[in-house]
């Protein structure tokens, strides 16, 4: 029997497949979580296939807004039906899928300000749900998907407008990706531009959730926010030039004169609404319509709602430097820094609890799906069950020091960095001081490569972003320097991504690196990454299949703790005080951090050699 007791915080997550609602209480004890699965309840009547409705010839992947409206009262049905006290829910918050966004109707506003009302006197219908209750209020009835690959043109637009990728990553945090809002909106402006113009407001999908819960539009969260290739990090505001493009008016590319360009650029900016600053200070109390219904109390708290990977660093104590890895079929690796250093091949965005921090994140297409090849034809060679890891670690295990052989494995073409399908291995001659490529060696060799070679390029990104925490003074760090100069005389110059490496870049270390994902039950696998990667107090294997939604829970429960003080209470401490630490299990590994700084040298010499879809 669940013990409700006390004040209790929600976090929802809603996914591409589903929607996921979390009860935590305020000690952040995740109590019970309810779901809906959209193909399995609403597949049939808005024909969506894993929660989505996809045109292969245009490649635009769309999500029907009405369907998630529905799945909300489904949940809250069900959390109902199964006597959650909601009368006791203090907060709200969540995490969405991002880059999702929202197009609200002029009736948007009416109708959702309707859900305010009381029952009966014409007030709401409590027979009626979300959809009925919003039937007219969004321009378009759907919301594009993160998998959307619609905007090919658009994109190419982005970049060459500002000066390229680099130039955008370095404006926005990110470069011109194919879900992002901004140039999703252009889409929309210029493809159906009555649509556009019949748009009252937009919203994110995280900021659309907090707006039907309000029964008002929301602003858009900063951190989420950065996500739309539109907002500007330097200057904490909108670039007015990304504005105008993505509202169809651009001088240079649309032809448009200086007056409509800028008039078209202030009606994009009052549709999106002013960015939300990171705050702990919820945006209002929940709607009629949820306390008539549902039981939940008028004085229920919405805290701002983000992003999903956002979302997934709030659901552990995070401190500064902290890497989250984790290790699915692709790789996803999330830093918390103070330093902004945006590059074309990773995101940075505002940390959404953190002032003045921003959550790195690099996303690699090649992960468990290139080791678990190698594995393959190891376990062939062998005569070993095709799937069984214990050969895969028997070789990892004895690998004890690296042995200047490096191997870059890309069965599908990848984003980081921006490469091809291909396998590239490589040993170096000392005495040439050049690399030698090799077609094949043994599959053993490739065991060890495959490993070092994926974390070294995590290692080589990390390094700008944790620079600061780099010491530059005392005898360790001078021995660390020599060693690097030696590796630089050896390699030459080292860069990544085309950006120069300094010492500085080169001798930073993570604080804790966490490791999540299927592959993380691998010790063999993140004892060697954990090596390499050099964490300064250790590395910890956690379990955290619900880390979105815990994640918004957590959110909201800080968020009131704040508003009860008054004051602003660091996040990582709020969250330290009360985490089950006996979740977290302790990784064991020798740290050979020293010895791979040869690895960054090869790698970056490998890595210009790559071949590219271009």
């Amino acid at each position: 029997m669940v013990n409700f007791e006390g004040d209790l915080f929600l976090g929802f997550d809603l996914s591409t497949q589903q929607l996921k609602i979390i009860v935590t209480n305020e000690h952040l004890k995740h109590l019970k979580s309810f779901h809906v699965e959209f193909d399995k309840v609403y597949g049939k009547k808005y024909g969506v296939k894993s929660g989505v409705r996809s045109n292969q010839e245009t490649g635009e992947i769309v999500s029907p807004v009405a369907m998630w409206l529905e799945s909300i009262d489904y949940v809250f049905q069900q959390m109902k039906e199964a006597g959650v006290p909601l009368e006791n829910v203090r907060g709200i918050s969540g995490s969405c899928q991002q880059h999702g966004s929202v197009y609200w109707s002029e009736k948007g506003t009416t109708e959702l300000a309707s859900l305010k009302k009381d029952s009966g006197d014409g007030g709401i219908d409590l027979e009626k749900g979300l959809a009925e209750h919003l039937s007219s209020s969004f321009s378009l009835e759907t919301s594009p998907n993160w998998q959307d690959h619609s905007t090919g043109k658009e994109l190419a637009t982005f970049e060459r407008v500002v000066g390229g990728a680099e130039d955008l990553a370095s404006l926005t945090g990110s470069r011109a990706h194919y879900r992002f809002t901004g140039l999703q909106i252009r889409k929309i402006a210029r493809a159906q531009p009555e649509v556009y113009k019949k748009t009252d407001r937009i919203s994110l999908v995280s900021s659309f959730v907090a707006s039907v819960l309000l029964g008002e539009i929301t602003n858009i969260e900063e951190a989420d926010g950065c996500g739309m290739n539109l907002y500007d990090i330097n200057t904490n505001s909108y670039s007015e030039e990304l504005l105008s493009l993505a509202a169809g008016v651009h001088q240079g590319e649309d032809g448009s004169d200086p007056n409509t360009s800028k008039t078209g650029s202030d009606e994009l900016r009052r549709k999106l609404g002013e960015i939300e600053p990171v705050t702990y200070k919820s945006s209002g109390a929940i709607c009629n319509y949820f306390v008539e219904k549902y039981g939940f109390s008028h004085t229920t708290e919405i805290f701002s709602f983000t992003g999903d990977n956002l979302a997934t660093i709030l659901s552990l104590p995070l401190n500064q430097n902290d890497i989250l890895v984790s290790l699915g079929t692709s790789t996803t690796v999330l830093l918390v820094t103070k330093n902004f250093v945006p590059s074309s091949q990773y995101h940075m965005f505002k940390h959404p609890t953190m002032p003045d921090h921003y959550m790195g994140m690099i996303c690699y297409c090649n992960g468990s799906l290139a080791r678990e090849k190698v594995r393959n034809e190891l376990n062939e060679k062998y005569k070993q069950p095709k799937e069984s890891w214990e050969k895969f670690e028997e070789i990892l295990n004895a690998n004890t020091q690296f042995d200047h052989k490096l191997g870059i494995y890309f069965p599908l073409g990848e984003i980081v960095p921006n490469a091809a399908a291909q396998v590239k291995r490589s040993t170096f001659d000392e005495e040439k001081k050049k690399l030698v490529d090799v077609d094949k060696w043994e599959i053993d060799e490739d065991v060890s490569c495959i490993v070092e070679g994926q974390t070294l390029s995590c290692r080589a990104r990390l390094g700008p972003m944790l620079a600061s925490e780099g010491k530059d003074d005392g005898e360790e760090f001078a021995n660390i320097k020599r060693t690097i100069e030696d590796v630089i005389s050896k390699f030459g110059e080292i860069s990544t991504d085309g950006k120069k490496h300094t010492i500085k870049t080169l001798s930073a270390r993570p604080q804790k690196v966490y490791f999540v994902g299927g592959a993380s039950k691998n010790t063999s696998i993140v004892s060697q990454m954990g090596s390499i990667l050099g964490s300064q107090r250790g590395n910890a294997r956690v379990d955290i299949p619900n880390s979105c939604a815990l994640g918004g829970a957590f959110k909201a429960s800080w968020g009131y703790a704040c508003e009860k003080k008054g004051k602003w209470l660091d996040y990582d401490k709020y969250i330290g005080d009360s985490f089950d630490f006996s979740e977290l299990e302790d990784i064991k590994v020798e740290d050979k951090w020293e010895n791979y700084f040869d690895g960054l040298g090869m790698l970056s010499l490998m890595e210009k050699e790559l071949k590219t879809d271009e």
